[in-house]
């Protein structure tokens, strides 16, 4: 791994736990970059949210749930492949 790589990875660690809707720029750029190549790390990124499934009723859109998901707490969860 090379010490870039390593950087990235150590920089989303740091981000496990945290709301994605409460993350600075600077935190949701290294969200975003490693989001992108989460397959080479053998790590996934999953995101839970809060949204009330009586919200997210069957034909819901993609849009919409992420029009919600913007109004709830959205945890980082980051786990190993």
């Amino acid at each position: 791994m090379s010490p870039t790589d390593k950087k990235l990875l150590d920089q989303i660690m740091t981000l496990e736990g945290k709301d994605l809707n409460q993350l600075t720029a600077a935190e949701r750029l290294i969200f975003d970059a490693f989001k992108a190549r989460e397959h080479e790390f053998g790590v996934t990124i999953e995101v839970a949210t809060e949204v009330p499934l009586g919200d997210v009723g069957q034909g819901t859109s993609e849009y919409e749930i992420n029009q919600q998901q913007k109004h709830y707490p959205s945890e980082i969860i980051i786990k190993q492949d």
